[in-house]
């Protein structure tokens, strides 16, 4: 069977669903595939921020969301390798808040729910794309069936993940293993002392990665640690026995998980991180979310940046289609637009990870000063997500800020 779309989007996921919404309104014929049913489990911290809520807004899908079970987030409390805590705001409280926390299984399978409405959906897991004159022409994928089809279009999106088809298909899957995040996930419940603050504790055995604790609802926490995989590597930690280490003598966290109780076995994914900027474009293709290594190099959040890409990529296939141009010398200018958006914190950020990784001890220079003085406790504050300073960090003038005083 042959059929032919303007766009097919590969991936029901945050990136492929909202890069659907935007081209579904405004009015090109798209197939969303996705290869299982929505709602599904997706290993990850589950934070959502401002990115994620200013595109929902503007897609007008934002209330909805709002009242998805979820836990509302407020600031950080960030712990330096000598156990100093600092408790921060990353938006004044009077306003409303700049995140919240849902699982991945409710926060993906609202935004696909949201797609379905405006693009038609099917049930496809992708075997090949169709390339013809080397343009990509559309993709080939057997259905719920057991039946191969052929479907095509005149652009594809690839949207399917850090172990991405397409990207794989084109050589442009794998990063360098310093580009590479390696993390585990467990859900708890009855952790005690959890608040409307995501935790980040960069504990010293993992620098520069981290171990968070993300509230849920109900008592639930997600529970997780990340380090980038040249780093694990060259220090040889077993990523499972560390987070569980952690947990059972870390003096900031034993008491917690004291009468805690796992709610599933660990599990673990990998994270291309956008410290790696990869080619994301071709004849008849781009590449969206994680299968574009858009990972947060500092945080290891990605749905912000993934929703962007969806948005950048959306308007670049209208012009496309407007054009008539499928070709990676007219598609390239998804790359500089999208990196216009996410580059100056992109670069911030790989600043201060590098330079946590060389120099732990200004982490601990760093937590200490803003856990004693308010003053610069509320610089700082200027410098964290959502707010207009974040390209400033890891700067001369962030390093001249940190050293007075």
């Amino acid at each position: 069977m042959t059929a032919e779309y303007d766009v097919i989007i590969v991936g029901g996921g945050p990136s492929g669903s909202v890069a659907a919404m935007y081209l579904g309104k405004a009015g090109k014929k798209v197939l969303l595939i996705d290869k299982a049913p929505f709602p599904r489990d997706k290993t990850c911290g589950d934070a959502q921020g401002r990115k994620a809520a200013n595109i929902m807004k503007e897609l007008g899908i934002y209330e909805g969301y709002e009242q998805l079970p979820g836990q509302k987030i407020y600031g950080l409390t960030l712990s330096s390798p000598d156990g100093t805590q600092v408790h921060v705001d990353v938006e004044d409280r009077k306003n409303p808040p700049p995140g919240y926390v849902h699982k991945r299984a409710v926060f993906d399978g609202y935004l696909f729910e949201c797609a379905k409405k405006a693009v038609e959906t099917k049930i496809l897991t992708l075997k090949d794309v169709i390339v013809e004159d080397d343009v990509v022409k559309g993709v080939v994928g057997v259905n719920q069936s057991g039946q191969t089809e052929e479907i095509r279009a005149k652009i594809v999106l690839a949207a399917d993940g850090a172990l991405s088809v397409i990207a794989r298909k084109f050589g442009l899957v794998d990063n360098p293993p310093e580009h590479v995040i390696s993390a585990l996930r467990i859900y708890y419940k009855n952790v005690k002392g959890l608040t409307d603050r995501l935790e980040l504790h960069l504990v010293d055995k993992l620098i520069p990665g981290y171990f968070w604790i993300f509230p849920l609802p109900n008592n639930e926490a997600n529970v997780g640690l990340g380090m980038i995989i040249k780093d694990m590597q060259e220090k040889k930690v077993n990523l499972k026995q560390a987070v569980l280490d952690e947990i059972k003598n870390n003096p900031l966290f034993k008491d917690r998980f004291a009468d805690a109780q796992s709610l599933e076995d660990v599990k673990g994914w990998t994270l291309p991180i956008a410290s790696h900027h990869r080619k994301v474009y071709g004849n008849g293709f781009l590449l969206l979310g994680d299968a574009a290594s858009l990972i947060d190099p500092l945080s290891g959040e990605g749905v912000g940046n993934a929703m962007i890409s969806a948005k950048v990529a959306a308007e670049v296939c209208i012009e496309a289609l407007q054009e008539d141009r499928f070709d990676e010398n007219f598609l390239k200018r998804y790359d500089k637009k999208l990196w216009d958006v996410i580059g100056d914190e992109i670069k911030a950020n790989t600043r201060l990870q590098v330079l946590g990784k060389k120099h732990p001890h200004l982490i601990d220079k760093l937590i200490g000063k803003a856990a004693k003085s308010e003053e610069f406790r509320k610089e700082f504050e200027k410098l964290l997500p959502y707010t207009g300073g974040r390209k400033k960090i890891g700067s001369a003038m962030f390093l001249k800020m940190l050293i007075k005083g």
